[in-house]
């Protein structure tokens, strides 16, 4: 869905941008859509032509629409600025898309190599005659089952921690533990606060709305809650910074401070959000580079075990 909208909210941007007025501009995107997100479009579209706003209207869908997206189009339809709230919105899809695309992408050939593992693992026994054919079919079963089993309970759990709330916080400290993948998980969760707080900051939100609501697009509660402080610090008639977690990098909160004490906290928070940013990609990338190359060597050391064992049983050598 996040690709969906990414794609919406640029035509949108666009289409405002050059003048069209907010109700042809939605009647023209949805021409475009399919499935649902043409029904959720055209019942907005409709909501719109009766007097409504567009924030409310969308408001009506808060299973579809992330309470940034609606939180975001309300300040920017007071300002006058719903051009520039999509074009951030669109931006912050594909941020996220990119993101998420960069670490599937180093997911997909380890689980290629598992599945070739698991058939080539038996065919040397098969081959030799010490197992047969259905024998060797069914450790394939068996080897699959094992795999899908894996990936289903990942699942499960993933579904439980992060929409249930369970375990939540020992899953989100464990995960920043996993040596260069959780450096790639903090710098991402702190240029998604950044992102978020930008974005609802320069549509005019409040200062603690918009810190409020940052520490809820983090994507880790162990990041979340080292910016949360910043909330209470608002609320105190004090800086954010002041309340920020000294665990945070030395360099964003010199940068955050900059830009509270000079007047420019979009600009300083925007470069915090490009830095993190830019390194989280980096990282991910060499997981998605390496990620393969290990699992291949791994099953290849497997593999040469085997071969091994197999040719110690043809020569008749007891092995353990």
């Amino acid at each position: 869905m996040g690709s969906k909208f990414a794609t919406v909210y640029h035509d949108l941007s666009v289409m405002l941008d050059a003048g069209l007025p907010i109700l042809k501009t939605l009647n023209i995107v949805t021409e475009g859509l399919q499935g649902h997100l043409k029904i959720v479009f055209t019942d907005i579209s409709k909501s719109v032509s009766q007097g409504n706003s567009l924030a409310d209207s969308m408001d009506k869908y808060s299973k579809n629409f992330a309470d940034l997206d609606t939180m975001l189009v309300k300040s920017a339809e007071h300002s006058g600025e719903l051009p520039n709230c999509f074009k951030m919105l669109s931006n912050w899809y594909e941020f996220t898309n990119r993101m998420k695309g960069i670490i599937l992408s180093g997911l997909i050939l380890p689980l290629l190599i598992f599945h070739i593992f698991v058939f080539i693992v038996p065919l040397p026994s098969m081959v030799l005659g010490n197992i047969s054919i259905n024998r060797y079919l069914t450790k394939i079963g068996i080897g699959l089952g094992i795999l899908y089993l894996l990936i289903g309970i990942a699942i499960i759990v993933y579904h439980l921690i992060y929409n249930e709330g369970f375990l939540r916080k020992p899953w989100d400290t464990m995960i920043l533990k996993i040596p260069a993948f959780g450096l790639a998980v903090w710098h991402l969760s702190i240029c998604r606060y950044c992102k978020g707080f930008n974005m609802l900051y320069k549509a005019g939100v409040p200062i603690k709305e918009c810190a409020t609501q940052a520490t809820e697009l983090t994507g880790n509660l162990v990041v979340s809650n080292m910016f949360k402080g910043g909330v209470a610090s608002i609320a105190a008639g004090k800086t954010a910074y002041e309340g920020f977690s000294r665990k945070l990098p030395l360099e964003y909160l010199e940068l955050w401070y900059i830009g509270e004490q000079t007047g420019e906290l979009d600009k300083t928070v925007d470069k915090i959000a490009e830095i993190s940013g830019d390194r989280a990609e980096l990282l991910f990338t060499q997981i998605a580079k390496w990620l393969p190359k290990l699992a291949y060597a791994l099953v290849c050391i497997i593999l040469i075990i085997q071969i091994f064992r197999t040719a110690m049983k043809v020569y008749s050598v007891d092995i353990p």
